[in-house]
């Protein structure tokens, strides 16, 4: 009986502890940071990626005060958002928020993080005049029925402001997803993981999304899924340096560093592109080829028809 009791206690106060530690997790607005940590974090560092937005009721807390998340991420494939995986993100007290992307992949190696090249002329201050480029992706959509929409990438012959490729792409009844921010990457600092090919550099960049908003508390206020050059774009460029400035002033995260780096140097320099990602019907996409500014290009998810 003495037994019982002791471990009826034992169960009570580690049930009062927890609860207190979860109370205190969501009233102090903890959880809500957590969330937009996880939601700023990936978004500005994925390719296209998104975070699902609806699923953010709860976060798990351990009794060591580590705060764990499960959701999903999608893209934007025609008006579908398509599931790309499940993202496990995980903070420990006093420690840096990590996360890793459990791919849904339709294909062994099929999906592609990082689909942008950043052409050599660009470091060097010149103009890229070389007529080729990949056109894989060309061959691909030429030979899919019309009634299908698609994801594509394509990079740019030289660095443009997002207004610029807005421009370019105002001709053709496509939505432009997100960019690849330049930010000085291999020119004012060297980052310590990219490749070089024929092609052009593949490297980590920040990523211009459509805007999402948080309000002091760190509450979710509102999101965009497109660009429109009609509302124009200077509040999406002012909102990715806002959020930069924030991630690295509140958060720890591996690659934070150099993000201090970038920040600088858009700050100093004004954000420009190299790539990037639109969606749209087939038939669309493929008079992209027409742009001489754009090369090479990537053809991502496929999907049945859905566009307005």
């Amino acid at each position: 009986m003495n037994a019982l009791l002791a471990a009826l206690m034992v169960f009570l106060f580690y049930g009062l502890y927890y609860s207190a530690v979860y109370i205190y997790h969501e009233q102090s607005g903890l959880n809500d940071k957590f969330l937009r940590s996880v939601m700023t974090t990936v978004e500005l560092h994925e390719s296209g990626l998104m975070v699902d937005k609806r699923g953010l009721s709860s976060v798990e807390v351990t009794p060591f005060f580590t705060q764990k998340k499960t959701l999903k991420v999608y893209k934007d494939v025609g008006e579908w958002q398509v599931i790309f995986g499940e993202l496990h993100a995980k903070k420990r007290l006093g420690g840096g928020l990590t996360y890793s992307i459990e791919e849904r992949g339709l294909y062994l190696n099929g999906d592609v993080r990082n689909p942008f090249y950043l052409h050599s002329a660009v470091l060097e201050g010149g103009k890229n005049t070389d007529s080729s480029h990949p056109n894989g992706a060309m061959n691909q959509l030429e030979k899919l029925e019309d009634g299908n929409v698609a994801e594509l990438f394509f990079s740019l012959r030289t660095l443009k402001s997002p207004e610029q490729v807005l421009e370019l792409l105002s001709d053709y009844d496509v939505r432009a997803t997100n960019m690849a921010v330049y930010a000085g990457e291999l020119k004012e600092f060297k980052l310590g993981n990219y490749s070089s090919s024929s092609a052009g550099h593949t490297i980590p960049h920040l990523t211009l999304r459509p805007r999402v908003m948080f309000d002091d508390n760190h509450f979710l206020s509102a999101w965009h899924t497109f660009f429109s050059l009609e509302a124009g774009i200077s509040d999406d460029v002012q909102q990715l340096i806002a959020d930069v400035e924030w991630m690295t002033n509140n958060i720890k995260y591996n690659g934070a560093d150099d993000d201090k780096h970038r920040l600088a140097y858009l700050k100093k320099n004004g954000v420009q592109v190299y790539g990037a990602t639109v969606t749209g019907p087939v038939r669309e996409l493929e008079k992209l080829k027409e742009e001489s500014e754009f090369w090479g290009f990537r053809l991502g998810r496929i999907e049945v028809w859905n566009w307005s």
